[in-house]
């Protein structure tokens, strides 16, 4: 019987922060081969089909502001195969993640090596975690949805209508929205341990046991994936920059898609890093807790 089935002793250990990302980053520099293979693959694919639609779409759109023959127009139909291309390009930037994030979560967790990249997204697990994903997603961002929503049903009148109380009447709608946003936030990163555990095939591990597991925990999960996931990013955002600065001086269709294409691709090879925080978090939360360093 694993330690998700029966509840612990409280209060139960808190998560070692700085332990937990260290161990991440380490992970995925120690074994950046594992890296590459699980997402080699998924990195080339991404690369051409985003590189080519976005500078599809640049090109369509700097012909648009440049000139003003209107013969010389994009088409309706170059502006929706742009638009499939791009759809097209975000829903397999989207699915490489997944597969990526679980193969690294098997790796952590049960040290099974990943297999040729892009290799399970025919497994049950893989989908189990888009699942939860999604769920994670809709409570996230779903109540402050409801909240803008139904707040614009109610304010629009009053704003435009005879006794109008102007653009003032929103301010109170937004507070309550980013509020109601905070508090989902919140409930996410509780939650987001269900992740892994769907990652490896732990279906028995339910939502009241991740939020019950966790408990005052919420910011170091916030900010273990905050320093797993932003600084890796604005680094190489920044030598990306740099980079395209020198190869091409001038503002092009082609500088501004390979810009994009290479934030995406580097996001995907650094995705690792967060996702093994998370997989270090699920260690200690349902397995064996880790040792709080002096």
């Amino acid at each position: 019987m694993s330690m998700a089935e029966t509840p612990p002793e409280l209060p139960y250990p808190k998560l070692p922060l700085w332990q937990a990302i260290g161990l991440a980053y380490s992970s995925f520099f120690s074994r950046f081969e594992d890296v590459l293979r699980a997402s080699w693959l998924w990195l080339i694919a991404v690369a051409a089909l985003t590189g080519y639609a976005s500078w599809q779409r640049w090109s369509l759109a700097m012909a648009v502001m440049g000139q003003v023959e209107p013969e010389l127009f994009p088409s309706m139909t170059q502006l929706r195969q742009t638009t499939a291309l791009l759809q097209l390009g975000a829903a397999l930037a989207i699915l490489a993640a997944v597969s990526i994030a679980v193969a690294w979560h098997r790796l952590m967790i049960l040290d099974e090596q990943p297999g040729l990249s892009g290799s399970n997204i025919t497994s049950g697990d893989l989908w189990h975690f888009v699942v939860i994903g999604f769920l994670l997603c809709v409570i996230l961002i779903g109540p402050a949805l409801v909240v803008i929503l139904g707040g614009f049903y109610l304010t629009v009148p009053a704003t435009f209508g005879p006794n109008t109380v102007g653009p003032i009447a929103f301010i109170p709608l937004l507070l309550a929205a980013a509020a109601v946003y905070v508090v989902g936030l919140a409930v996410t990163l509780r939650l987001s341990l269900l992740l892994p555990a769907r990652a490896i095939g732990n279906e028995d591990l339910s939502f009241g046991q991740a939020w019950h597991r966790t408990s005052g925990n919420t910011w170091r999960l916030f900010w273990g994936l905050i320093v797993t996931t932003l600084p890796p990013l604005l680094l190489t955002d920044l030598v990306v920059i740099a980079v395209l600065d020198l190869a091409y001086p001038t503002l092009t269709a082609t500088r501004i898609a390979a810009a994009s294409t290479a934030s995406t691709v580097c996001s995907l090879l650094l995705l690792p890093i967060s996702i093994g925080f998370l997989s270090y978090a699920y260690r200690h939360f349902f397995e064996h807790p880790l040792q709080q360093t002096a």
